[in-house]
C-alpha cells in the first residue's frame, strides 16, 4: 500500500512538472508574440509615426491576461520549490529561470504600453486644457525614460521615444509661455502729455492662470518664468515707483498702471511705501498661486528680486529719510512706524519672512546712520563751497590769533614767554569768500562735535580734517583752467591755502578743552593738513610764476636782442618787445599788489623781473660787436626799464633789495655809454663798482664788442684781470 501511494505521488509530481513545463513554454511563446506585436506597434507609432491607434487596447488586454497567467504559474512554481526546498531538481531551477526571463520581458512590454498610454493621455489633456495633468504626465514619462533599472534604454526605439518626449515637452513649454504672456501682460509706452506709462494686466481667467503656473512648477519650468517676470516687474513698475514721482492707479481690478510724472523729482518715502504696498497687494490678489505646502508664487519670487529690490529701496528712498539734524532725529519714530507697516504687508503676503525685516535692520542703528548722513551732508556742503568762484574775494584784515590755553604749554612755558607778540599774527591780504566759508563750516562741525556723543564726536572731528584734505585735491583740479592762466586766481588760491593753514595751527588748541574726553586719546591736530595746504598753495603759485617768466622770456626771444652784434642796428620790434615785457610786469602789479601779502608780492615780482634783466644782460654781454648806434639805442631802452621798473614795487626805493640784477643793469647802461677811461675808472683794478657787477671776462667781452682794436683798448684789456 505504501509503495502504491509513493508511486502515485511521484507520478503526480512528474505530471505537475510536465504541466508547468508546457505552461511556461506556452507563455513564453505568447510573450514573444506579444513582444513582436508591441514592437511593431511602437515602431509604427513612434519611429515611423503610422496611425495605428486601434490595436493598442487589444495589446494591453493581452498583456494583462498574460500577466495574470504568469502570476498563477509563478505561484505554482514557488509551491513546487517550497515542497522540494532542499532537494529541488535541476529541471525546476531551469523552469524558475525561464519564468524570471519571461517576467523581465513582460515588465518591459508593460512599460512600453505605459509610455504609449502617457503619449495618448497628453493629447487628450491638451485638448481639454488640463495643463496640470499634462505636466504630471510628462514628469511620469521622464521618470520612466530615465529609470536606470529599466531595460527601455537597451531598445532600438528608445531614442525615438526620448525624442518624442522632448517634442511634447517643447510644445508644452511654448504653449504655456504663450498663454501666460496673454494672461499676464507687461506694457510700457511714451506719451507726449503723460510721460512714460507702464502697466501690468491680468486676464480675468484666474483659474487658468493658476493651472498654468502650477503646471510649470511640476516640470521645473517655473524658475525661468519667475526670472523673466521679476526683471519686468522691477524695470517697469518697482524702479519707477521708488525713483521718480509717479501716479499709480488700478483699473477694473485687473490693470496696475504706473505713470512717471517727473524723473528729476524724487518722491517722498510715504508715497513710495504706499504705492509699493498697493502693487504687492495687487500681485497677491491675482497671482499668489499655491505651489506646494511650503511655496507660493510670491514666496518663490523672493529669490529672484529681493536683493535688487531691497538695495534700490534703501539707497534711493529710505536712505533719504535718515535725519540730518537733531530736530529731524527726534521725529524719526514716525518713519520707523511706516516702515514696519510696509514690512508687515510683505510678510502677510509671503514675500519675506518675519526674520527678513531688511528695513528694520537698516534703520535700527539710527545714531550711526544719522552721523554718517550728517558727515556726508557736511562734506557735500564743503564740496559746493570749494567749487565757488575764486575771484569772489574779501580783504582779510590783520587779526590776533585765538589764545592758546596755558594748560597745553606748561612744559614749554619758558619758550612761550620768549615768543614775539606777533608770532601768530597774519598779514593783510585778499582771500576768496569760499575760504572764509570753509573755515566757518569747519568751526560749525567742531561745535557740533562738542555737543555730540563720543562716537559721533569722533566722526565729526575726522570729517573736519577731511574737509581740508578734500580742498587740497579738489580745488586745483576743479579750477585748473583758471589757475593755469589767470594770475589773480592763482594768487587768491595761494592766499586761501595760507589762510587756512594759519588758522589750523591754533584750531585744535582752541577746541581741545571743549571736545569729549574720548578724543583726547587721539591725536587732535591739523599739523599735517597745515603742511599739505602750504605745500599745495606754494607749488601752484611757483608754477604760475614759472609760467609768467616763460611768457617774458618768449617775448625777448622774438626781439631783436637775439641778433645783437649780427646787424648794424636794432630791429624795429626790439623796443616793442621790451615795452611788452614791462607791461606784463605792470599787469602782475595790478592783479597781485592788493591781493598778495606785500612781502610775497615783492619776492614774486622781483624774481620774475630779475630773470628778465638777467636775460637782457646775457644777450648784451655775449654779443661780439655792438656798434655805437646800437649801444646808444640799448641805453635808451634800458633807461626806459630803469624809469618804469621801480614803480612796480610798493616802495620804488627797495627795488635793489628785490631785484638782485638791478645794480648790474645800471652798471651795464653806464658801460654802454662810457669811454675807455671811464670804464677803467669804474673797474679800479677790480675794486670798483664795475668789478662788483661783472667779472673780468665779461668786462673784456664788453670792451671788445664796444670799442675798436686800438693800443688803448689793448692796454686796458691787459690791466683787467
Amino acid at each position: 500500500m505504501t509503495s502504491f501511494l509513493t508511486n502515485v505521488l511521484v507520478t503526480a509530481e512528474e505530471m505537475e512538472k510536465v504541466d508547468l513545463n508546457e505552461k511556461v513554454t506556452q507563455i513564453q511563446k505568447e510573450i514573444l508574440k506579444l513582444k513582436c506585436n508591441i514592437k511593431e506597434f511602437m515602431a509604427d507609432k513612434y519611429v515611423e509615426f503610422l496611425p495605428k491607434l486601434s490595436n493598442d487596447k487589444k495589446l494591453v488586454s493581452r498583456a494583462e491576461k498574460l500577466l495574470a497567467e504568469l502570476q498563477t504559474l509563478r505561484k505554482r512554481v514557488d509551491d513546487q520549490i517550497k515542497i522540494h526546498l532542499y532537494g529541488s531538481t535541476r529541471e525546476l531551477k531551469k523552469l524558475s529561470n525561464a519564468l524570471k526571463e519571461s517576467d523581465i520581458n513582460l515588465k518591459l512590454t508593460r512599460e512600453l504600453l505605459e509610455l504609449n498610454e502617457y503619449f495618448r493621455s497628453i493629447e487628450q489633456y491638451k485638448e481639454n486644457k488640463r495643463y496640470i495633468d499634462v505636466a504630471e504626465t510628462l514628469k511620469k514619462m521622464l521618470t520612466l525614460l530615465n529609470d536606470s533599472e529599466s531595460d527601455l534604454q537597451h531598445l532600438d526605439i528608445y531614442s525615438s521615444l526620448k525624442n518624442n518626449y522632448s517634442r511634447l515637452y517643447g510644445i508644452f513649454k511654448a504653449d504655456t509661455s504663450f498663454l501666460l504672456q496673454e494672461y499676464i501682460c507687461f506694457k510700457e509706452k511714451e506719451e507726449e502729455d503723460k510721460g512714460t506709462v507702464a502697466s501690468l494686466h491680468f486676464d480675468s481667467n484666474v483659474t487658468q492662470v493658476s493651472e498654468l503656473i502650477q503646471a510649470l512648477y511640476y516640470v521645473d519650468l517655473l524658475v525661468t518664468y519667475l526670472q523673466k517676470f521679476s526683471i519686468k516687474l522691477m524695470k517697469h513698475l518697482i524702479q519707477p515707483i521708488i525713483r521718480y514721482k509717479c501716479d499709480v492707479r488700478v483699473i477694473d481690478e485687473k490693470t496696475f498702471i504706473v505713470q512717471t510724472l517727473n524723473k528729476s523729482e524724487k518722491p517722498v518715502y510715504k508715497s513710495v511705501l504706499y504705492n509699493l504696498t498697493l502693487l504687492f497687494k495687487f500681485l497677491n490678489q491675482h497671482i499668489n498661486v499655491v505651489l506646494d505646502d511650503k511655496n507660493t508664487f510670491i514666496s518663490r519670487l523672493h529669490a529672484f528680486m529681493f536683493q535688487e529690490f531691497s538695495e534700490i529701496l534703501i539707497q534711493d528712498c529710505i536712505s533719504n529719510t535718515i535725519p540730518s539734524s537733531s530736530i529731524e532725529l527726534e521725529s524719526f519714530a514716525e518713519v520707523v512706524q511706516d516702515i514696519e507697516e510696509f514690512q508687515d504687508c510683505l510678510i502677510q503676503i509671503g514675500f519675506i519672512s518675519n526674520d527678513e525685516r531688511f528695513l528694520t535692520k537698516y534703520t535700527i542703528n539710527i545714531d550711526k546712520l544719522y552721523v554718517d548722513k550728517r558727515c556726508q551732508d557736511l562734506l557735500a556742503k564743503a564740496r559746493t563751497i570749494m567749487k565757488k568762484d575764486l575771484h569772489d574775494s574779501i580783504k582779510y584784515e590783520l587779526q590776533m590769533p585765538s589764545k592758546i590755553s596755558e594748560n597745553h604749554l606748561e612744559d614749554d612755558s619758558e619758550l612761550y614767554q620768549k615768543l614775539s607778540s606777533a608770532t601768530f599774527h597774519s598779514p593783510v591780504y585778499h582771500i576768496s569768500k569760499s575760504a572764509k566759508e570753509l573755515l566757518d563750516l569747519t568751526k560749525d562741525i567742531l561745535d557740533e562735535a562738542c555737543r555730540s556723543k563720543d562716537d559721533s564726536a569722533q566722526r565729526l572731528f575726522y570729517t573736519s580734517r577731511n574737509v581740508f584734505e578734500m580742498y587740497a585735491i579738489l580745488v586745483p583740479q576743479y579750477h585748473k583752467k583758471f589757475l593755469d592762466t589767470i594770475p589773480q586766481q592763482v594768487a587768491l588760491f595761494h592766499n586761501n591755502c595760507m589762510f587756512l593753514a594759519h588758522h589750523l595751527l591754533t584750531l585744535a588748541h582752541e577746541y581741545r578743552d571743549k571736545l569729549p574726553k574720548i578724543l583726547l586719546k587721539h591725536n587732535i591736530t591739523y599739523a599735517d593738513q597745515t603742511t599739505l595746504l602750504r605745500k599745495i598753495g606754494s607749488q601752484c603759485f611757483l608754477e604760475h610764476m614759472l609760467y609768467q617768466r616763460n611768457i617774458i622770456i618768449d617775448i625777448l626771444r622774438e626781439s631783436g636782442l637775439s641778433t645783437l652784434g649780427q646787424v648794424s642796428k636794432l630791429l624795429a620790434n626790439t623796443e616793442r618787445a621790451l615795452r611788452q615785457c614791462i607791461r606784463q610786469l605792470e599787469l602782475l602789479r595790478t592783479v597781485w599788489l592788493e591781493v598778495l601779502p606785500t612781502n610775497i608780492y615783492c619776492r614774486a615780482v622781483g624774481c620774475i623781473m630779475n630773470t628778465m634783466i638777467e636775460d637782457l644782460i646775457m644777450k648784451v654781454v655775449s654779443a661780439e660787436d655792438i656798434p655805437v648806434d646800437v649801444a646808444t639805442e640799448l641805453v635808451t631802452l634800458f633807461n626806459m626799464l630803469l624809469d618804469r621798473g621801480p614803480s612796480i614795487f610798493p616802495d620804488p626805493k627797495t627795488i635793489e633789495h628785490h631785484v638782485r640784477k638791478w645794480r648790474k643793469l645800471t652798471e651795464l647802461i653806464k658801460v654802454l655809454e662810457a669811454s675807455l677811461k671811464e670804464i677803467q675808472d669804474r673797474w679800479a683794478d677790480g675794486k670798483g663798482p664795475l668789478a662788483e657787477a661783472f667779472n673780468a671776462q665779461q668786462v673784456k667781452q664788453l670792451i671788445r664788442a664796444l670799442f675798436q682794436n686800438t693800443e688803448r683798448r689793448a692796454a686796458l684789456l691787459s690791466t683787467i684781470k
